[in-house]
C-alpha cells in the first residue's frame, strides 16, 4: 500500500503565467532574459517537487495522507508548505530544495551557501524556513481546535547529484537536511519515534476537509513583475502552425490568414491565458478585444461554450476564471520548433 494523495501537485500560478506569456508575447521579446529566467526558476522548483512527490508515492505505508503543495491563511499572513503529510500520530512538513551543485550549511551562522562551477550564492536558512512553516501550521491547527499533535520538519534536497556539507557536523542537521533518496528511511525513523495515535479517524477526515477548503493558491502579477506591456503582446489568436496572426473567425471555426489552417477551439487557450496574465474575469467587450473580433453575439457564444461561471445575467456580465488548480497542466509552446530552442526553456 502507498500513501493516500489528498491534494495532487498542480503548477503554481506563476509557472502557468510564464507558460502563457511565452504563448502571448511577441516573437522578438520571447528570449528576454527576465522572462526566460522567471520560467526556468519556476519550472526547476516544480520539477524538484515532482521528484519528491514520486519518491513519497512509493513509500510502502497506507496511513499517510499527503497534500502536495498547499497555501493556508494564518491571518494576517499566508504560509505555503511544499508537501504536508498527515498521520494519526504526527504531522510532517517537507521543504523541498531543487538547487544543484554543493550545499554548505552552517548551523551556527544559520546560513546556506550553494556552489556551482566555482560560483557561490547565499540563501535563507531552509531549517528556519521549515520551522516558520511549523509555527504557522501550529497556529492554524489551534484555530481549528487541534492541539498537541507533534509536527516534524524535513528539508528535502530533490536531486541526488547535490552534495550536502554539514559544516559543523551538527547531528540534528543530519536528520533535518536530507536527500530525496533517503526520504523513506527518515519517514521510518519518525514512524518509530511516534507510536501513539493522537488524531481519530473522524478528526483526521475533518482536518483534511478544512485543509482543502482553506487552500488559497498565490496569484502573481507577472506582467508588472517582468515589465511587460500591451505592446509586447500578440493581438488576437496566432496560428499554431505558422505563427501568423490574428486568425480570422469563420462559421464556428478559426482560420489562419497565411497557411489557411483551421482550428475549432483556438479561442479557449487564449481566454485562459488572459485569465492567467491579466485578471480573473472577462466581459464580452474584453473578449472581443482579446480575440480581435467585432460581433458581441459571437463573443457571447464563445464564452458560453467554455462553461465559465458568471456573476450576473445582464449585459454587464463578467465571466469568471477557473480556480488555479483547475487550469490545464500540459505545457504547450506551439511556436518553438527546434530542439535547440526547447533546450533553452528546459
Amino acid at each position: 500500500m502507498t500513501p493516500t494523495n489528498i491534494k495532487q501537485r498542480k503548477k503554481s500560478h506563476e509557472l502557468l503565467a510564464c507558460e502563457a506569456l511565452f504563448r502571448r508575447v511577441l516573437k522578438e521579446y520571447r528570449q528576454k532574459e527576465s522572462i526566460v529566467s522567471a520560467y526556468k526558476r519556476e519550472k526547476a522548483g516544480y520539477d524538484g517537487e515532482k521528484n519528491v512527490d514520486y519518491k513519497l508515492s512509493t513509500y510502502p505505508h497506507k496511513d499517510l495522507f499527503v497534500f502536495q503543495g498547499i497555501r493556508l491563511p494564518n491571518f494576517p499572513f499566508y504560509f505555503q508548505i511544499d508537501t504536508l503529510i498527515l498521520t494519526r500520530r504526527f504531522i510532517g512538513i517537507l521543504e523541498v530544495k531543487n538547487k544543484k551543485g554543493t550545499f554548505n550549511y552552517d548551523s551556527k551562522q544559520q546560513q546556506l551557501t550553494q556552489e556551482v562551477n566555482g560560483e557561490v550564492k547565499s540563501f535563507k536558512d531552509p531549517i528556519l524556513q521549515a520551522k516558520a512553516q511549523k509555527t504557522h501550521l501550529r497556529g492554524w491547527l489551534e484555530k481549528h481546535g487541534i492541539f498537541n499533535v507533534p509536527i516534524e520538519t524535513l528539508v528535502v534536497i530533490a536531486y541526488p547529484t547535490t552534495t550536502i556539507v554539514n559544516i559543523r557536523e551538527d547531528p540534528e542537521v543530519y536528520n533535518t537536511i536530507i536527500h530525496n533518496e533517503s526520504l523513506h528511511e527518515h519517514l521510518n525513523r519518525l514512524n518509530r519515534k511516534y507510536t501513539k495515535n493522537i488524531l481519530t479517524n473522524n478528526s483526521l477526515k475533518k482536518l483534511c476537509r478544512s485543509l482543502l477548503d482553506e487552500d488559497a493558491p498565490l496569484r502573481t502579477d507577472i506582467l508588472t513583475q517582468l515589465g511587460i506591456n500591451k505592446q509586447h503582446l500578440i493581438a488576437g489568436i496566432p496560428c499554431e502552425r505558422c505563427y501568423a496572426y490574428p486568425m480570422n473567425r469563420l462559421y464556428k471555426k478559426w482560420q489562419c490568414p497565411s497557411c489557411l489552417a483551421t482550428d475549432l477551439k483556438a479561442h479557449e487557450r487564449i481566454i485562459l491565458d488572459y485569465f492567467l496574465l491579466h485578471q480573473t474575469s472577462i466581459t464580452n467587450k474584453e473578449c472581443r478585444e482579446v480575440l480581435q473580433i467585432d460581433s458581441p453575439r459571437t463573443a457571447h457564444s464563445i464564452l458560453k461554450s467554455m462553461h465559465l461561471q458568471h456573476d450576473r445575467e445582464n449585459r454587464a456580465r463578467k465571466y469568471l476564471a477557473p480556480s488555479i488548480n483547475d487550469f490545464p497542466q500540459r505545457s504547450t509552446f506551439p511556436y518553438i520548433n527546434s530542439s535547440k530552442q526547447i533546450e533553452q526553456f528546459y
